[in-house]
C-alpha cells in the first residue's frame, strides 16, 4: 500500500509530518521538518544535527521542541549496519528497536532513507538510517530480525529521502543494486545512473517478509523549503547542512 504522506499541527510552530499508514492507534511516529526551530545560516530552521558544526545550544532547543523529546535517544550514526536495542548505554549505531514506552527510537537524515518500524500489537517498534552503506550491508534486515514477532506482522514507512530522479551515482555503485528491477536508471550524464533508494529500502523490506509497507513519496533533494538535503547542499558549494529527523515510539 503506499500513499503520501500528511502533515500535522500536533506542535503549532513545528511543520511535522505523519505517516498515513495502518499502525496501532498507540504508536507515534513523525519526521520533522525544517520549518520552525532557531537555527541560522546553512542550518536555517529546525536542524536536530550536532554533529554538522551547527550552535549546539540553538540544536538542543530546536530538539525540545519535537513532540516526546524527553524520550528520544539520538543515536550516533556512522552509516553502518548495526541496531541497538534500547536502552543502551552504547549508541554508535544506525538504527535502534524499542519495546519500551520510555525510550523512543529516532534517525537523522539529509538525504538518506529514514524507516519507521512496528509491529501489528502495537508493543515494538524501530527507526533505521539507511544510506546506501547501510542498504548495502543489510541494515533492514537486521532491524526486521529485532523483532519478537513474524515479518508478515510489521508495519513499515519509507520516509522523506533523495528521489531516484535526483541520486546520480557512479557505475560501481549503482551495480551494487543491479539486482533489483527498476532502481537504476541511465543518467544524462556519460558514465553516470540514477539510484532509487526508497525503492531499494522498499525491496529489501519486502525481501526481509515485510507486507505492509507506505511510501511518503517525498524528496528531500526537491523540496529545499521543507527538508535539508547533503547533496543539495553540495551542489550549492555549501559546507554543511542540517538534519531532519524520524521519530518512532510507544504510548
Amino acid at each position: 500500500m503506499t500513499y503520501t504522506a500528511e502533515s500535522s499541527s500536533i506542535s503549532p510552530s513545528l511543520d511535522l509530518i505523519m505517516p498515513k499508514w495502518s499502525c496501532p492507534s498507540n504508536i507515534v511516529a513523525y519526521t520533522t521538518t525544517r520549518l520552525g526551530g532557531s537555527s541560522t545560516g546553512d542550518f536555517v530552521g529546525l536542524n536536530v544535527g550536532v554533529h554538522v558544526g551547527d550552535d549546539l545550544l540553538l540544536v538542543k532547543a530546536n530538539r525540545s521542541l519535537i513532540p516526546h523529546s524527553e524520550k528520544i535517544t539520538w543515536l550516533d550514526q556512522v552509516h553502518s549496519n548495526r541496531v541497538v536495542a534500547l536502552p543502551s548505554a552504547d549508541i554508535t549505531a544506525d538504527a535502534a528497536y524499542s519495546s519500551s514506552k520510555s525510550h523512543f527510537c529516532a534517525v537523522m537524515t539529509a538525504d538518506c532513507v529514514p524507516i519507521l518500524l512496528c509491529d501489528e500489537s502495537g508493543e515494538q517498534v524501530a527507526a533505521v538510517h539507511a544510506g546506501w552503506k547501510g542498504l548495502e550491508t543489510n541494515i533492514i534486515a537486521n532491524a526486521v530480525g529485532h523483532f519478537s514477532c513474524g515479518a508478515n506482522k510489521l508495519i513499515a514507512w519509507i520516509g522523506p529521502a533523495i528521489s531516484g530522479a535526483c541520486y546520480e551515482v557512479d557505475a560501481q555503485l549503482a551495480s551494487k543494486f543491479s539486482y533489483i528491477d527498476g532502481a537504476i536508471a541511465n543518467s544524462t550524464n556519460r558514465a553516470k545512473y540514477l539510484l532509487d533508494l526508497p525503492l531499494v529500502a522498499q525491496v529489501q523490506l519486502q525481501q526481509a517478509g515485510v507486507e505492509n509497507i507506505t511510501q511518503s513519496n517525498l524528496c528531500t533533494y526537491t523540496d529545499e523549503q521543507r527538508f535539508y538535503s547533503h547533496r543539495r547542499a553540495t551542489h550549492q558549494n555549501k559546507r554543511t547542512t542540517g538534519r531532519i529527523v524520524s521519530v518512532i515510539g510507544l504510548l
